[in-house]
């Protein structure tokens, strides 16, 4: 299943590490990025290409068993990702935690960053 012989697990070796490097990045970006919405926004994007390269790495193993079972793990973490995402940022919104990013600008055009904890008065969900 690798194709030209020989070169199948070059690629999926080289699909690991892509993967890997992606992961670190984002490890990194939790850990360097200044409030929680920046710091999900790294960790989401590295989980999603992440596992996508671990997953087309799978798929050189040969083994049916194991690329169904990595097809689902991703399957699942590409759909589970974005809706905890979701569900956290949506949580530091009502809890009224402000961006704190330089220049971050709110859908409503205000400067976050400008503004004094408490001063968003708007009614959340």
């Amino acid at each position: 299943m690798g194709g030209i012989d020989g070169i199948g697990p070059w690629v999926a070796d080289a699909l690991v590490i892509f993967g890997l490097l992606i992961v670190t990045i984002g490890v990194y970006g939790v850990v360097r990025m200044p409030d929680i919405y920046t710091k999900l926004h790294a960790a989401s994007k590295s989980v999603f290409l992440g596992i996508n390269a671990f997953v087309a790495a799978s798929l050189f193993t040969g083994d049916a068993a194991t690329v169904w079972r990595v097809l689902l793990i991703g399957a699942v973490l590409t759909l589970t990702t974005p809706v905890a995402s979701h569900v956290i940022g949506r949580a530091s919104v009502q809890d009224h935690l402000l961006m704190e990013t330089p220049g971050a600008i709110d859908e409503s055009g205000h400067h976050l960053a400008d503004a004094a904890p408490g001063a968003d008065e708007r009614p959340h969900d």
